[in-house]
């Protein structure tokens, strides 16, 4: 069972389109509870006319075309009448793997053999008993696919050929044929684009809400909504789309998204209609645009797409709502998230990365350097007699010192370098593509220029250890080894910078 959507996720005709294609009968959705409850009951209806034959060979008898034709109808309606039961047992047991769709098919089929038996017994009368085929007919378009309808209508085009053959002159059956089985064709397709629509929309909410879940997890934005972008492009029903974003006090709109492609061949006229749009907060149309705005926080989110679906007919303007309130969201949220993982992994006193921001830096650094075979060096520093001058001018006066450090330190290493607070009045440098003695260039160049200065100006002093990372041990063993290091150039006087031995 498959649904009957025009396209999957991805963009690509579905697997009901491909079925059609291949003329496999399927129902429009897969059974569930309430769509054969529905089948069922359009069934019911059109069996709701057959006690009235009975009836009325009862009063006029004499008018009976054919009491076999008459008795075989009645046979068949009964037939037909403990079939619909059954089904009705079956589905207060939830038993949907018993509705399949050669089944319903064939139901239909004696249908409208039944009805046309009913005409062949009671007689045309001026063409009454010639529409109820087409009646049962027509309860194909309710919950069968094409294939399944198009087999439908030749059972009814045999069905009304043997109710005219058998009463009218050739040409007059054939006519009469003709006419009703056009009636039949032309009412199916009036059922099947109805109901195709409204299967759409269906289709069209459940993707929706779909793509409402998988959002809620997305962490990284656009990179993330790439994957998902076809499904967004399904949904719309259109063949390209671009995702435009802007912040309060942030600028112009910026392209977060393009597809299929980042390029279009109407940017200026996109970005000009996506401005307008953010200025209005409303939808804006142009000959071969919309573009469509929604805001979440402070996250603002315009999606153009063209002006006409994949079927020709204009773009439905609530659906790219819809999904602009949705990538709004989603932005707005991968912000927040992503402003909590930065407060996360940031020191609050200095700004600099904290030690878990530490440790994910290294374990990344030391990836990359066994692939590149290049070296990593790490810097442990701390500020001499930090406690004393916490002591003589205050904690706040620390916090300012250790601030400036931070700052100084920062401008002086390059920005692939990672400063960070390891605690306290200690930090550690993270200097990638860096051997011993450069790292030892390096740091004692920033050691003799001191941490900064005291209330007093005089010069603030702090010390160093260095290891290189051998290849093999982990990032604590790395960390470590230049600690120890630091405790050395501490005891050997402090005011200098001393190197761990290569790891044993």
């Amino acid at each position: 069972m498959t649904f009957d959507a025009d396209h999957t996720d991805d963009g690509r005709p579905s697997v009901t389109r491909r079925a059609h294609a291949a003329g496999s009968m399927q129902f429009r959705t897969a059974p569930t509870g309430q769509s054969v409850t529905r089948a069922l009951r359009a069934v019911t209806y059109v069996y709701v006319v057959l006690p009235l034959f009975l009836l009325a060979a009862g009063l006029d008898r004499p008018r009976v075309r054919s009491w076999a034709a008459l008795w075989l109808t009645a046979v068949l309606g009964l037939l037909l009448a403990v079939t619909i039961a059954r089904a009705h047992r079956q589905l207060r047991r939830a038993r949907f793997s018993t509705f399949v769709p050669s089944r319903a098919f064939a139901q239909v089929g004696v249908a409208v053999a039944t009805f046309s038996l009913a005409g062949v017994a009671l007689g045309l009368h001026g063409g009454t008993f010639l529409l109820l085929p087409v009646i049962a007919f027509a309860v194909l378009a309710l919950f069968g696919n094409r294939a399944m309808i198009w087999r439908g209508w030749l059972v009814l085009v045999a069905g009304l050929g043997v109710e005219t053959a058998v009463q009218l002159p050739a040409y007059d059956a054939l006519w009469s044929t003709l006419l009703f089985a056009a009636a039949g064709a032309v009412l199916a397709a009036m059922i099947d684009e109805v109901v195709r629509g409204s299967v759409r929309a269906l289709e069209r909410n459940r993707q929706l809400a779909e793509l409402a879940t998988e959002t809620s997890t997305l962490g990284d934005w656009p990179r993330d909504l790439v994957p998902l972008a076809g499904r967004l492009a399904s949904v719309m029903d259109v063949a390209r789309f671009a995702v435009l974003t802007a912040f309060p006090g942030g600028g112009p709109l910026q392209r977060a998204l393009g597809w299929p492609d980042g390029d279009w061949p109407q940017a200026d006229e996109l970005s000009a209609l996506a401005q307008e749009s953010l200025e209005r907060l409303s939808p804006v149309v142009s000959p071969t645009l919309v573009a469509t705005p929604a805001r979440a926080g402070t996250a603002h989110v315009v999606v153009v797409t063209p002006a006409t679906s994949r079927l020709h007919t204009p773009v439905d303007l609530p659906v790219l709502s819809s999904v602009a309130a949705l990538l709004a969201a989603v932005l707005n949220r991968t912000r927040l998230i992503s402003g909590l993982l930065e407060a996360a992994n940031t020191d609050e006193l200095t700004g600099l990365a904290n030690r878990r921001r530490l440790f994910d830096v290294l374990q990344h650094e030391m990836a990359r350097a066994r692939r590149g075979g290049q070296p990593l060096t790490v810097a442990m520093m701390d500020l001499d007699y930090f406690k004393r001058y916490n002591d003589t001018f205050g904690h706040s006066a620390g916090d300012e010192l250790l601030q400036r450090f931070a700052m100084r330190t920062t401008r002086r290493v390059r920005a692939q370098d990672l400063l960070s607070r390891y605690g306290g009045e200690e930090f550690c440098l993270v200097l990638p593509d860096t051997d011993l003695n450069g790292a030892m260039a390096l740091v004692d160049g920033l050691r003799a220029k001191g941490a900064g200065q005291d209330r007093l100006g005089r010069r603030v002093t702090f010390s160093a250890g260095l290891a290189t990372w051998d290849g093999a041990e982990s990032a604590e063993e790395l960390v470590f080894r230049a600690d120890a290091s630091l405790y050395r150039a501490k005891a050997a006087g402090r005011d200098r910078v001393a190197a761990a031995p290569a790891a044993s």
